[in-house]
C-alpha cells in the first residue's frame, strides 16, 4: 500500500508540474505566433533567414561529424577473432563430449565383461558345489552297511571295519 501511494503522489506531482509548464509555454507561443511585428520582420528579413538557415545546416553537419568514422576492417578482424575463440571453445567442448562418450562406452564394455566373467565363475562354483554334494551323497549311501549276517553253514566271518556314520546336524548342543 505504501508503495502505491508513493507512486500516485509522484505521478500526480509530475502531472502538476507538466500542466504548469504547458500553460506558461502556450501563453508565450500564442504571443509569438500572433505578434504582428514578428510577422512583418519575417517578411522583410526573408532573405537574411535563408543565409542563416544555410549556416545552421553547415553547423549541424559539423556537429554530426564530431565522431570518428568506423574502421570496418578492424571491426571485421575483431569479429573474426571473437568467432575463432568461440569456435575453438565449441571444438573443445565437442571434443570433451565425444571423449566422455567414448569413455562411457568403454566403461560399459568393461562392466559387461566383468559381469560375464563373474557369472561364469559363479556357474563354475555352482557346478563344483553340486558335484561335491553328489559325491558326498554317493559316498554316504555306500558306506553304512551294518553287520554282515552270519550264515548257518559257513564259519564265522570277520566284520570289516566301517567308518562312523555321519548324521547331518549332529553336533554338540
Amino acid at each position: 500500500m505504501a508503495k502505491t501511494s508513493f507512486w500516485r503522489d509522484e505521478i500526480l506531482g509530475e502531472l502538476l508540474e507538466l500542466g504548469q509548464s504547458t500553460a506558461k509555454k502556450s501563453v508565450q507561443q500564442i504571443g509569438q505566433t500572433f505578434s504582428p511585428l514578428k510577422i512583418f520582420e519575417g517578411v522583410v528579413n526573408n532573405s537574411n533567414n535563408n543565409d542563416s538557415s544555410l549556416e545552421k545546416k553547415s553547423k549541424e553537419e559539423t556537429k554530426k561529424q564530431n565522431n570518428t568514422p568506423l574502421n570496418f576492417e578492424k571491426l571485421q578482424e575483431k569479429y573474426k577473432s571473437q568467432d575463432k575463440q568461440k569456435e575453438e571453445l565449441l571444438r573443445q567442448r565437442f571434443f570433451q563430449l565425444v571423449k566422455r562418450g567414448e569413455e562411457e562406452v568403454l566403461e560399459r564394455e568393461k562392466q559387461k565383461e566383468a559381469e560375464k566373467q563373474r557369472m561364469e565363475a559363479y556357474k563354475e562354483q555352482e557346478k563344483k558345489r553340486k558335484e561335491e554334494e553328489r559325491k558326498r551323497q554317493e559316498a554316504s549311501l555306500e558306506a553304512p552297511r551294518g553287520k554282515i549276517r552270519r550264515s548257518i553253514f559257513s564259519p564265522k566271518k570277520v566284520v570289516q571295519r566301517q567308518q562312523a556314520e555321519v548324521k547331518p546336524a549332529s553336533g554338540k548342543q
